[in-house]
């Protein structure tokens, strides 16, 4: 197998990977996500994070080729010291080094860039997703440190807007009261308390029923 190839397989395998003169790759994934509006959920998003400087070799990247090809540590260490100098001098001509299926490696402005594939390969694909809301079902809920139900919650709500309304109406009845309370004190302050200055103080004069018959 060749180095280049293990080398693109361990950056996949391990995440990060250091090459002498080349750079340093990390591979970051970010996690999935809800999509509310589009209801879906997004697979988890791989990016490659490249930095062109680097003096050393990965010591994991060095006991994998070891492995894989079954020589010894220093002749792996030997191999790969020796095709990160050959793609140092390629970069530097021009060329581009192919670490398919992860990009291209690439001498820029600025010094070694790695371009990522645009042809990513992806292990998840969005799923369909869509809220569903079960109605009256009971679930566990945090309400600050202490841990109760859905329904609990729900009952004590409703005793709190219950308690609200009859507030309410105590206070009404209360401003209602006062109000009698202050027409009567209005009343008194100007006549004395008496049982008479309580009722209708107008006097109704019943009339004289006329004669219906008379004296021969």
């Amino acid at each position: 197998m060749l180095t280049q190839d293990l080398i693109t397989s361990f950056i996949i395998q391990s995440k990060e990977c250091k090459l002498r003169d080349i750079g340093r790759f990390k591979v970051v994934t970010t996690s999935a996500a809800v999509d509310i509006a589009n209801k879906k959920v997004t697979p988890p998003v791989t990016e490659i994070i490249f930095s062109g400087r680097e003096e050393k070799i990965s010591d994991g990247l060095v006991k994998y080729v070891a492995d894989i090809k079954n020589i010894p540590v220093a002749e792996a260490l030997d191999e790969l010291k020796k095709w990160c100098a050959a793609s140092k001098d390629k970069l530097k001509d021009g060329e581009e080094i192919l670490l398919m299926p992860l990009g291209v490696l690439k001498k820029g402005t600025s010094g070694t860039t790695f371009v990522q594939s645009k042809n990513k390969i992806e292990f998840f694909e969005p799923v369909a997703a869509e809220r569903v809301i079960h109605i009256n079902s009971e679930h566990a809920v945090l309400v600050g440190d202490r841990e109760t139900t859905s329904s609990a919650m729900n009952q004590y709500y409703q005793e709190e807007e219950s308690a609200e309304k009859s507030n309410s109406w105590k206070i009404f009845a209360i401003i209602f009261l006062a109000i009698g309370l202050f027409l009567l004190f209005l009343h008194f302050y100007g006549n004395s308390f008496s049982l008479s200055t309580i009722g209708n103080q107008h006097k109704i004069i019943p009339a004289t029923a006329p004669n219906t018959y008379t004296n021969q």
